[in-house]
């Protein structure tokens, strides 16, 4: 896999998929929901290729699919659920938080993709970062 044109260290996708995850928990998906596992990679491959993001498909859903055994079809109605259900347990609130924007309403849903490109945006932007720096400096106080 590239990244910039250059060859991608295992470290480096260690990173993203502990970023990933990070995110989404802080969201409030539940991590035993299949669509959850489907996520962290549909994610994990648009922070590395991010045009795939405009095919989302025939690009994203098929490359999911390809790795998990099943149809497109299924990643797409998992990753779906899994929104629907994080929004109404607890609606994306959290992410106006993350990105320290108002993102979100209490009744903003957003589609699989535009929360896909939305997580690889939040990476991207490296604001998990002045999060960790954070909680480390409470830690160590």
């Amino acid at each position: 896999m590239n990244l910039k044109g250059k060859c991608m260290k295992e470290c480096d996708l260690i990173k993203i998929r502990k970023v990933v995850k990070y995110a989404l928990i802080r969201i409030g998906f539940q991590v035993n929901r299949i669509g959850f596992s489907y996520l962290c990679y549909a994610i994990e491959l648009v922070i590395q290729e991010p045009p795939l993001i405009h095919r989302l498909c025939k690009g994203v859903y098929s490359k999911v699919a390809e790795k998990y055994g099943v149809s497109f079809s299924c990643i797409e109605r998992d990753i779906r659920h899994s929104i629907e259900a994080t929004f109404l347990d607890r609606s994306f609130l959290e992410v106006n938080q993350m990105f320290k924007l108002n993102i979100f309403t209490i009744d903003d849903k957003p589609t699989a993709g535009e929360f896909i490109q939305l997580i690889a945006e939040y990476y991207h932007l490296g604001l998990y970062s002045r999060e960790l720096a954070f909680q480390n400096t409470a830690i160590v106080q």
